[in-house]
């Protein structure tokens, strides 16, 4: 039978999720009809990608056939952060067993801040279903998404930005809230820098490596100090 204490327990914890995936996957999947994939390419895409912004990003990559390097190089840096969330959490997932694999691929920006809100004590079967139902959502959102471009009479050129608005309200707010603003000044000159050398096709993977790497050793230069 299945634990219907555990679902609803991981439902409860997932609705503020399921109130932002609903609407961001509908921005991605309109965005990906509207560069002329359909609903199958939604579903396909946030069932084994399943990558919140860089899905955003390969929507003009899968229009402009880029090659698979800078997919790959870019797809490293836009989600090399999940390597941190994932240091956290190693211990609780290596004694999950066969549910191992889904935890890890499962662990989005939003899934690991439900993981970080509960008390420690929650069951496998709810740590579980709440990184399932987080996928369910936004596999829901691209479908509604790409399904209702299809059919609406109006332009929906635009509706992509919503994902990159979502990170300008977090860096602002990250920025009003944080004493050390250097970091995020390093990562605006990377960008400004390879945007103007590179040009606005091939910037993204330059920046977010040279930003990763400053930091590091900005991180490593602090340490030797203490």
């Amino acid at each position: 039978m299945p634990d219907i204490h555990a679902a609803r327990r991981a439902a409860k914890l997932t609705l503020p999720v399921l109130c932002g995936y609903i609407f961001l996957g509908i921005a991605f999947g309109a965005t990906l009809a509207q560069a002329g994939f359909g609903p199958s390419w939604a579903l396909l895409i946030s069932t084994f990608v399943y990558a919140g912004s860089l899905q955003f990003v390969m929507v003009p990559f899968l229009a402009s056939g880029v090659s698979l390097v800078t997919v790959a190089l870019t797809a490293l840096m836009v989600n090399a952060r999940h390597l941190f969330y994932g240091l956290s959490l190693i211990e609780r997932f290596s004694a999950m067993g066969a549910m191992r694999p889904y935890m890890i691929f499962s662990l989005s920006d939003e899934t690991y801040s439900v993981y970080c809100g509960m008390n420690g004590q929650e069951s496998d079967g709810v740590m579980l279903r709440v990184g399932l139902y987080d996928q369910l959502y936004w596999i829901a959102g691209s479908l509604i998404g790409a399904v209702l471009a299809q059919q609406l009479p109006f332009d929906l050129t635009g509706i992509d930005f919503s994902m990159t608005a979502l990170f300008v309200v977090i860096c602002v707010e990250r920025a009003m809230n944080e004493s050390e603003r250097l970091p995020m000044a390093l990562g605006a000159v990377c960008a400004l820098l390879s945007l103007l050398l590179l040009g606005p096709e091939q910037f993204l993977a330059p920046a977010l490596a040279a930003t990763a790497l400053l930091l590091t050793v900005m991180d490593a230069h602090k340490g030797a100090k203490a």
